[in-house]
């Protein structure tokens, strides 16, 4: 079973860190084109085991078919994040996907206490991994450098996987799929969840309704996710910039010592 901070915990979590290293080293010497071809690749395998849940995952319904959750969303557009010519959009895929993967990958609560050779156990791990490892080997390799001259965007890239997680999770109600709303990036509020931290930062964006009778406060969906997201992850978007930070350090060196 996995359960958090558990022996098979540990060993799912160096297994992680290990594969990305691992494929670090076995083609750091290969061609650019190589590489990007391979990590293209990698996007594509995200894909088939999305989709493969429709035939391998014996608890799957239709709601999983859709491309969930923040992670979800990312793992649709990697594909064309990858081969876009735009700097942004490999930003986005390191500041954004690998990070909030990360996050689901270390922290793997939506599946804690599943069995460790469960389809989905097994299909999590890669699909967060992939999402991890394409944008880490990417820097790595120095395929790209990232730049936090992108933090517009990423605020943006955000708010649109907010928005289309909070129209996927109407339309499924709306078309009859599903009979409740599904709180896909945490969009309408913390409850017992670790979104709790959002809300705990941002206790004026709320409003009151009635529930059953009585009268509850509740955060504005999405909206206020957003002082949270820039109070907690600037500084580590920051730090994860500091690629570009060495070539800027060198040459305030170089002119302050002439």
């Amino acid at each position: 079973m996995l359960d958090i901070f558990s022996f098979v915990y540990f060993v799912w979590s160096f297994s992680a860190i290990a594969s990305v290293v691992g494929l670090y080293f076995a083609f750091r010497h290969r061609s650019a084109q190589f590489q990007w071809r391979l990590l293209f690749s990698f996007t594509i395998f995200a894909w088939v085991l999305h989709f493969s849940r429709i035939w391998l995952d014996p608890d799957v319904t239709t709601r999983m078919i859709f491309f969930e959750d923040l992670c979800g969303f990312n793992t649709m557009l990697f594909p064309f994040l990858i081969t876009s010519k735009n700097r942004v959009s490999k930003d986005i895929m390191f500041f954004v996907a690998a990070l909030f993967a990360s996050h689901s990958l270390f922290y793997p609560n939506n599946i804690e206490g599943d069995p460790i050779l469960y389809f989905n156990t097994i299909r999590f791990f890669f699909a967060h991994l992939i999402l991890v490892a394409v944008p880490v080997l990417m820097v790595s390799w120095k395929l790209h450098k990232p730049s936090i001259k992108s933090y517009p965007y990423l605020i943006a890239y955000i708010s649109v996987g907010a928005l289309y997680n909070f129209y996927l999770s109407n339309l499924l109600v709306r078309s009859g799929i599903e009979n409740r709303y599904y709180n896909y990036m945490g969009i309408w509020g913390g409850f017992d969840t670790v979104y709790r931290v959002f809300e705990n930062v941002a206790p004026f964006l709320r409003y009151t309704t009635t529930v059953l009778g009585e009268e509850v406060s509740r955060p504005i969906p999405v909206i206020y996710l957003y002082p949270g997201l820039i109070l907690y992850y600037t500084p580590v978007w920051f730090l994860m910039s500091f690629p570009t930070w060495v070539p800027w350090i060198r040459k305030w060196r170089t002119k302050k010592a002439q």
